[in-house]
């Protein structure tokens, strides 16, 4: 599950990455690019991480069932 959610973050960022203009028009320069990219990876840590603690639940919780 957690690799699906890597797959598309990364495939948007590449997406972000290569356009030349944004949904509202304004060329995108380096820097440009490189805000959107980080704004992108502020929303991804909580998703991964909520991920993350759910996998570790699931987890243990399949340890105390054996």
């Amino acid at each position: 599950m957690l690799t699906r959610v890597l797959l598309v973050w990364i495939a948007i960022a590449a997406i972000i990455w290569f356009r030349n203009v944004d949904g509202a028009g304004v060329a995108q320069t380096a820097q440009l690019k490189e805000i959107t990219l980080l704004i992108w990876l502020i929303f991804a840590i909580p998703v991964i991480i909520g991920y993350l603690i759910w996998f570790i639940v699931l987890k243990r919780k399949q340890e105390n069932i054996n």
